[in-house]
């Protein structure tokens, strides 16, 4: 059977297209692959390199020194970069870490929840910022547009998702508003975040409630809603200060990766990183609820 003129050039200049990318990805990573088949194939000290692979990745994961090698070099690269410069928030999940965060964040999503205060005044509860937090929000966009004034606690949020902060802020903003911006290493990825719905709530006033847990998308949230809107007043201590974003990659045999990849900045493109955010009221004490509704003049 003859075989198509056309369909043997394809073959012919895929596979030499292929052959150039793989020899172009080999000369690239030539340090590491000669590095990686020298130390977990030949290290002589055998024992010292297995017990570094458990101190570093635990005994259950460790299933063979070539296997797990690309794991033991990210905890040790991410390890170092944390002691050298403080940011603890770039590191390696095992496998067990990283189901255990996810638990974490939906049980504390479930948390979430909504409370009329007055008949004017609803209250809602973010304990973090998640696709359940945010789906939370969402399914409630007809209740609480039923009163006029809303009062969020973001007190102890320590943040989560980006794109969920978003979504949320966009329920509150114009479309076209500038919700903050995100500064990359590659400039052309730095980039502004704008509202891309119309707002769907309309209240009179808003007030957020925060403390010195509140933190990262959910400092995001504040800055967004601030920044936009003229009826937002911020009560009790200053938030954390973190304005800096993470993204997670799973890896192979259930790992994954988490690395510091941007700074966050508000509307007004300031980064709150190290400064946080102060209220325009400043409460310490179990009382904020009652002094929120006397700042909206509802406390009757």
């Amino acid at each position: 059977m003859n075989v198509p003129r056309w369909r043997y050039r394809l073959f012919k200049y895929g596979f030499f297209v292929f052959a150039a990318m793989f020899a172009v990805m080999l000369a690239y990573n030539y340090n590491y692959t000669i590095f990686k088949f020298l130390i977990s194939s030949n290290y002589i000290f055998e024992d010292s390199l297995k017990s570094l692979y458990v101190e570093t990745l635990s005994e259950e994961n460790v299933k063979g020194l070539g296997q797990n090698f690309d794991h033991f070099v990210v905890s040790a690269v991410t390890e170092k970069i944390r002691a050298y410069n403080g940011d603890r928030y770039t590191y390696l999940y095992t496998p067990q870490t990283y189901t255990l965060s996810k638990e974490m964040e939906k049980a504390d999503a479930e948390e979430a929840r909504i409370e009329q205060l007055t008949d004017n005044t609803v209250y809602m509860l973010l304990p973090n910022i998640s696709s359940g937090t945010k789906d939370f929000v969402v399914s409630k966009k007809s209740e609480l547009a039923k009163y006029k004034n809303l009062v969020i606690d973001l007190r102890g949020n320590y943040g989560g998702m980006l794109m969920d902060a978003y979504t949320m802020a966009e329920l509150f903003t114009a479309r076209g508003d500038v919700l903050g911006y995100e500064k990359m290493r590659l400039p052309f990825l730095t980039h502004a975040v704008k509202s891309g719905n119309g707002a769907y709530f309309d209240f009179e006033r808003i007030i957020i409630l925060q403390d010195a847990n509140t933190a990262s998308a959910a400092e995001s949230i504040i800055s967004a809603l601030k920044g936009n809107l003229g009826n937002v007043t911020l009560m009790g201590q200053k938030s954390f200060g973190k304005g800096i974003g993470q993204v997670t990659v799973p890896l192979t045999g259930g790992f994954a990766v988490k690395a510091t990849v941007l700074i966050l900045a508000g509307p007004d493109d300031v980064s709150i990183h190290g400064q946080g955010i102060e209220p325009d009221v400043f409460v310490d004490g179990e009382n904020i609820i009652s002094a929120a509704l006397e700042v909206l003049g509802d406390n009757k």
